[in-house]
């Protein structure tokens, strides 16, 4: 991993992302960059999983990286072609190497947020608020992924609309890639481990609003579970 690179990612993420607009050392870009997506998707998913502990570490290890890049790997298309459409025709390779640019910048902030999640964690907090706190990170990544790619937007006509409808089409795929693969904490009260799959209830955003209302209300987390109403992240 090119440890220059992962600085200037952080601190200059214009710079990456002129260089890939251009087609500069884009295959050194690539390299890197899923090296570094590698790395803090398999730390953070370990430390997610660190709340049940047990297998459930190993496999929220090996979930969060395939996420991560598989949702990259169906977004570049939709990106290239975005892209085209309103008035930006890069370069195959320019739009390769700048989502796995973003990509590995969105890895590095959930690098950074591990041992706020491992602490939490280890500081005895429910599973309510660690998984509020996992999703906190991630969308902190988002964040500091989306910069990048504004950045090798650049400014002109059709940027807003290039935008909106890459920023739709991202969090339909990233949501449902990563909501296929569940679970990452594990399943309160429950013994078993699955390693990829869970039955289909409920929806991403509705589950992120039950933990909200739970983490304030305990006893009713505790009666919903018990009855098993409530599907696990």
């Amino acid at each position: 991993m090119n440890i220059a690179l992962m600085n200037r990612l952080l601190r200059s993420p214009a710079d990456v992302a002129r260089d890939c607009k251009e087609d500069r050392d884009v295959a050194a870009v690539a390299a890197s960059a899923i090296l570094a997506i590698a790395l803090g998707a398999v730390l953070f998913g370990a430390a997610v999983g660190s709340w049940r502990g047990s297998a459930q570490i190993g496999f929220a290890a090996l979930k969060l990286p395939v996420v991560t890049l598989g949702t990259l790997v169906l977004c570049v298309p939709a990106f290239y072609a975005i892209a085209a459409v309103f008035g930006r025709p890069w370069p195959l390779r320019a739009a390769i190497s700048i989502m796995l640019a973003a990509g590995a910048r969105f890895s590095l902030v959930l690098l950074a947020a591990t041992p706020v999640v491992w602490l939490t964690i280890n500081l005895g907090a429910s599973y309510d608020a660690v998984k509020l706190v996992a999703s906190f990170a991630y969308a902190l990544g988002g964040l500091a992924a989306l910069g990048l790619l504004l950045q090798g937007l650049g400014d002109g006509p059709g940027k807003l609309a290039t935008v909106v409808t890459f920023i739709g089409v991202f969090l339909v795929v990233g949501g449902q890639m990563a909501w296929i693969l569940r679970p990452y904490l594990g399943t309160p009260g429950r013994d078993d481990i699955t390693l990829f799959t869970r039955e289909r209830e409920g929806g991403l955003a509705y589950q992120l609003l039950v933990s909200t209302r739970y983490l304030f209300d305990p006893a009713e987390a505790s009666r919903a579970r018990s009855q098993g109403h409530e599907e696990k992240p």
